[in-house]
C-alpha cells in the first residue's frame, strides 16, 4: 500500500501552488539577498546552500553576486524549472531538507520564505537543523526566514478567509490557529472541479527557535523583522529572520 503524501509533497508539486504564488517578485528577492549579503560579508570563496529553494529565485540572486550556490528542494517540478537557470555558479538538486546531502560543504545555508516547521513532530524540525549543521563548514552560518507568529495570528483573527481568481481558477483559503500549528486550507475550483490542499506549519515564536537552535549546535547572532533588515518587533514585524552560527 502506497503511503499518503505529506501536505507539502502534494501542494508544492501542484501547478496550482505556482499559480497562486506566481506574483512572488524577483526584485523583492534581489533586495533581500542584497541586504543579507551586505550584512553577512561573505568572502569571494564562500559557498551557499538555498535549502527548500523552490524555483531558485533567491539562489539565482546569490549566484549573480559571484558566489557558488546550490539549491535543494523536495519538489521535482520546481527543480526541473530551476535547472533552466543552471550555470557555473548555480546548481540545483531534488532533496529532503531532513537529510544530509553535502557534508561540510557550505559556509552559509539559507532557509527562506517560511520553509521550516513543516513536520508534524518536533523531531522533524530537530532532524532538519542537525542535517543543516552537518552540511556547514566550521563556523558556518544559518539564516532562517520565518513568518512572525504574533502578527500572523492577529491577521488571521481579522481576516481568516480570502477568495481570489487567477486565470479563471478560484482559490478560497481559510486560515486557522491551534495550540501547535498555523494551518491554511486551500480550496481550488478549476473547470467545475474542486481540489483541496493545505499549508501546515508550527507556531514557532522566537524563543521556540532559540531552544531548537541551541539543542542542535547553533547560537543566534541577530534577528530582523523584514527584508530590509529592520529590527524585529513581535507586534508589527512582517517576518522573523534569524541569523545563527555554529
Amino acid at each position: 500500500m502506497q503511503n499518503k503524501k505529506l501536505w507539502f509533497e502534494d501542494w508544492f508539486d501542484s501547478p496550482y501552488y505556482h499559480l497562486l504564488y506566481g506574483n512572488r517578485d524577483q526584485n523583492e528577492a534581489g533586495t533581500f539577498i542584497h541586504n543579507l549579503l551586505r550584512f553577512l560579508q561573505p568572502s569571494s570563496q564562500d559557498t551557499f546552500l538555498d535549502l527548500a529553494c523552490g524555483k531558485g529565485r533567491h539562489a539565482l540572486e546569490i549566484a549573480k553576486n559571484g558566489y557558488h550556490t546550490t539549491g535543494i528542494d523536495l519538489s521535482e517540478n520546481s527543480i526541473a524549472e530551476a535547472k533552466s537557470i543552471d550555470n557555473e555558479y548555480l546548481h540545483f538538486h531534488v532533496g529532503d531538507m531532513r537529510h544530509v546531502h553535502f557534508p561540510n560543504q557550505f559556509n552559509f545555508i539559507l532557509n527562506l520564505f517560511t520553509s521550516f516547521g513543516y513536520f508534524d513532530t518536533q523531531s522533524g524540525q530537530t532532524e532538519t537543523l542537525l542535517a543543516i549543521n552537518k552540511q556547514l563548514k566550521k563556523d558556518g552560518v544559518l539564516v532562517i526566514d520565518y513568518l512572525n507568529v504574533v502578527l500572523t495570528e492577529k491577521q488571521i483573527v481579522a481576516n481568516p478567509d480570502k477568495h481570489i481568481v487567477i486565470d479563471g481558477v478560484t482559490f478560497s483559503t481559510r486560515k486557522r490557529v491551534s495550540d501547535q500549528f498555523i494551518t491554511k486550507e486551500i480550496i481550488v475550483e478549476d473547470m467545475g472541479v474542486n481540489h483541496v490542499f493545505y499549508e501546515h506549519v508550527w507556531r514557532l515564536h522566537f524563543n521556540d527557535f532559540k531552544n531548537l537552535l541551541e539543542k542542535t549546535g547553533f547560537t543566534i547572532q541577530t534577528i530582523y523583522g523584514d527584508y530590509e533588515l529592520n529590527s524585529f518587533n513581535p507586534d508589527t514585524s512582517d517576518r522573523l529572520i534569524i541569523v545563527a552560527h555554529q
